[in-house]
């Protein structure tokens, strides 16, 4: 919960205050209903979170969940590489902790089949996110 609020109500609303601030219109916050299925109860009772609905709100959970794995796999094969864990420790746990706390996220964009899942157009937005956050960083960080 901690992941979903961070980045996606406090940006938001950070997004939303800066814009009317400036003079700026701004998209605001509806509420919609919910249409209730069979197969929508059923991952309901389940605890399977929904991503039916395409929201940009995602984008910024699966850029952060796509970027945490990133870290951790990158992590993961420095360790294998140089064959010292304890220098990496503490980085390796904060990236794994995101990782697991991402996990609803990775299962919704990649493993899911049922009309649940996070969208195709959201997954590869936020890739493409990550790819261009990634492009910036080494180009700044000359990597």
């Amino acid at each position: 919960m901690c992941l979903i609020r961070a980045n996606s109500s406090f940006a938001f609303g950070m997004i939303e205050y800066i814009m009317k601030s400036l003079g700026m219109p701004t998209h605001g916050f509806n509420v919609t209903s919910k249409v209730m299925d069979d197969e929508l109860s059923k991952r309901y009772d389940h605890g399977i979170f929904e991503f039916g609905v395409p929201s940009p709100m995602f984008v910024t959970l699966a850029t952060t969940s796509i970027l945490n794995l990133i870290a951790f796999l990158g992590g993961f094969v420095l360790i294998l590489k140089e064959r010292s864990f304890g220098s990496f420790f503490i980085q390796m746990f904060i990236a794994g902790f995101g990782v697991m706390n991402s996990l609803p996220f990775c299962e919704g964009m990649v493993l899911r089949r049922d009309k649940g899942r996070m969208s195709t157009k959201t997954t590869f937005t936020s890739t493409l996110l990550v790819g261009l956050l990634y492009g910036i960083a080494s180009f700044v960080l000359n990597i």
